[in-house]
């Protein structure tokens, strides 16, 4: 536990970027949070359409970057080496590879013997969002099988359309008849 405390308290940026001023009457824009549903390079576009007018500042530009990636990116953010990231341009790099991680770690953890961790491996996916709409499908289909416990199990019987019976000249002649 000591060592996970250690690792957020450190700063991936460079002490150029630590350092950076922010400039006065400075007003941090509100910021939709990464959900890991949106796709990755739409949430930077927002994010730099939102700071265009202070994207020359590499210090301001990557100070709020981190300040709002939300629960999903967030441990991502806090594992990136102390004094990796020299620009903002190498932080938007590292979020997009934030996927891959993410979808890698997100796998390895899952016991082997799992269906999704099956699904995973025969048919990979390249992107959270993917990943979270496989994980709703699985949890839709754990739902429905543990809802049908304790239910009588419905074997489907042959069912027999009498009319087309009729009309099609199957039923024995003498029904057909009347006798």
């Amino acid at each position: 536990m000591g060592r996970a405390l250690n690792q957020i308290s450190k700063s991936p940026f460079t002490l150029r970027i630590e350092g950076g001023k922010l400039p006065r009457q400075f007003t941090q824009p509100t910021f939709t949070m990464y959900n890991g549903r949106t796709d990755l390079v739409e949430y930077v576009s927002y994010f730099n359409q939102k700071m265009a007018v202070h994207s020359r500042n590499e210090a301001l530009m990557c100070k709020v970057f981190s300040s709002n990636p939300g629960p999903v990116a967030m441990r991502w953010f806090d594992g990136l080496r102390e004094g990796s990231i020299i620009s903002f341009k190498e932080l938007t790099r590292a979020f997009e590879d934030f996927d891959d991680v993410a979808i890698r770690t997100f796998k390895v953890d899952l016991p082997a013997e799992h269906d999704l961790k099956k699904s995973l491996t025969k048919k990979p996916v390249r992107s959270m969002h993917r990943l979270m709409d496989r994980i709703d499908e699985y949890k839709w289909v754990e739902e429905d099988q543990q809802q049908g416990k304790g239910r009588v199990k419905v074997i489907p019987q042959d069912r027999r359309d009498f009319k087309s019976d009729r009309y099609n000249n199957n039923w024995p002649k003498e029904t057909l008849r009347g006798n």
